[in-house]
């Protein structure tokens, strides 16, 4: 569910460890008057020039910063708190869920957590993990010149010096196409932007001109794979939202802000076959061929049987962290309008296993098959011994990750607030009852005074 905009932080923690103040009052008037300026500037430019404005961003002395001079990512967390609390517009858009297909609307913005931005809890060694810019990254094959490059080197950037891709951004996606959307013309790459996304190496190539020329005819996996490098060096990793799918169940998650410099989308040339990605995923009927072989090694290593295995090629069931199943478990008893007994099920989500794949060509799907045929039995196990310590583990991970998106301090204002709203509605709900109570006991209270 989508939440009301919020209130714009007054004090926040920045990416890079600065901590920054924000002014709500100055930074609507600076909106509004971006707003009306003709052109008015879109997307990245438009916030930039917002946070621009009289008294709207300061540091903690109240000393004006200006939000060229921070670092990139900096200055996409200030943009994200922004569309948050509806200073700066984001319309609704359409998507699709990554698990059943079933298409939803949602303003990505209204869903950021900002608690970590507001307490100061951006020391999680995942979510905030630093770009290693000193390394090389590997990427899919393209041709440099005469040579093939499968590695790419990114240096930082300020907002100022992304300014050449920031403008062609926003000039290539035409006023029609909306916020957000993947539409309009590819940019154009010279050196001047590629300077700007911070690219510095391809292989043993340097120059500015060739990194151009090599990245305007890359085919789509490798140009797929440096935008995600570009994301994860200038984009935190807590800019995200979480829809969960109303059909069923599964998490989503969302751009914010939405719209950015760089779509995601692979451009150019088609992508090539890459080498040593291994065979084509199997289809229903060799996978089950191949589950049934892993489960009768494991049942008999195991000392099970009487188990029922099933094969789902529907829409996966979801954790309650809303990630997609490879498998599942379900113990056996009474069940059904007849009360007939019913065996123990273990069900593997064949649909999973081909997304894992489809998501990372190095999933062993035999391995990963007989990893799950296993922990689906070490669930039966604890379950025939009246107690299941792995349920609990998982159940406690799920929770772990959810309060390290929203925060430990947000999480207990929430429980806080949780508490409270229980208590209210159990009051609103009995309160006839303690009437009651109240009334029988003035009664009992008034018949035994003695009189005088």
């Amino acid at each position: 569910m989508e939440r009301a905009p919020r209130a714009l932080p007054e004090r926040v923690h920045l990416p890079s460890g600065r901590v920054a103040r924000l002014s709500a009052r100055a930074a609507r008037a600076a909106a509004a008057a971006v707003a009306s300026a003709r052109p008015c500037p879109r997307g990245c430019l438009r916030d930039l020039r917002v946070l621009q404005g009289a008294g709207v961003l300061t540091d903690e002395r109240g000393v004006p910063l200006d939000p060229l001079e921070l670092p990139l990512a900096d200055a996409h967390a200030l943009r994200a708190l922004l569309a948050a609390s509806a200073v700066v517009p984001e319309a609704p858009a359409g998507f699709c869920c990554e698990n059943c297909g079933a298409p939803f609307d949602a303003t990505p913005s209204r869903l950021l957590e900002m608690g970590p931005f507001v307490d100061g809890e951006l020391d999680d060694p995942e979510l905030d993990r630093a770009f290693d810019f000193d390394a090389w990254h590997p990427i899919p094959a393209l041709r440099v010149g005469r040579a093939i490059c499968r590695r790419v080197k990114l240096a930082p950037r300020t907002a100022a010096e992304a300014l050449p891709l920031l403008r062609l951004a926003a000039a290539a996606r035409p006023e029609a196409s909306g916020e957000g959307s993947a539409e309009g013309p590819e940019l154009r790459l010279t050196p001047a932007v590629v300077a700007a996304m911070g690219v510095v190496g391809l292989g043993a190539e340097r120059r500015a001109s060739a990194l151009a020329d090599a990245l305007a005819g890359a085919p789509g996996d490798a140009w797929a794979a440096i935008v995600d490098l570009y994301h994860e060096a200038h984009y935190p990793a807590r800019l995200v939202a979480v829809h969960r799918c109303a059909e069923c169940g599964a998490r989503n998650d969302l751009d914010v802000p939405l719209e950015r410099e760089l779509l995601r989308e692979p451009r150019g040339a088609p992508a090539r076959p890459r080498r040593g990605g291994g065979a084509a995923f199997p289809d229903l009927d060799a996978f089950e061929a191949k589950v049934r072989a892993a489960a009768e090694r494991i049942y008999g290593a195991r000392g099970v049987q009487n188990i029922d295995l099933f094969i789902d090629g529907g829409v996966p069931a979801c954790d309650d962290g809303g990630e997609p199943l490879l498998g599942c478990y379900t113990p056996g008893g009474e069940g059904g309008e007849l009360g007939i007994d019913q065996a123990p099920e273990i069900r593997l989500f064949y649909r999973t296993f081909e997304a894992e794949r489809r998501a990372d060509p190095g999933f062993d799907v035999d391995a990963e098959i007989e990893e799950t045929l296993d922990h689906e039995v070490t669930h039966h196990l604890h379950h025939l011994a009246g107690s299941d310590p792995l349920d609990e583990e998982e159940r406690d991970e799920i929770e772990r990750d959810r309060v390290r998106l929203v925060g430990q301090a947000e999480a207990r204002r929430r429980a806080r607030r949780g508490a409270v709203a229980d208590f209210g509605g159990f009051l609103r709900a009995t309160w006839p009852v303690w009437l009651l109570v109240a009334a029988a006991s003035a009664f009992a209270w008034c018949g035994g005074r003695t009189s005088f």
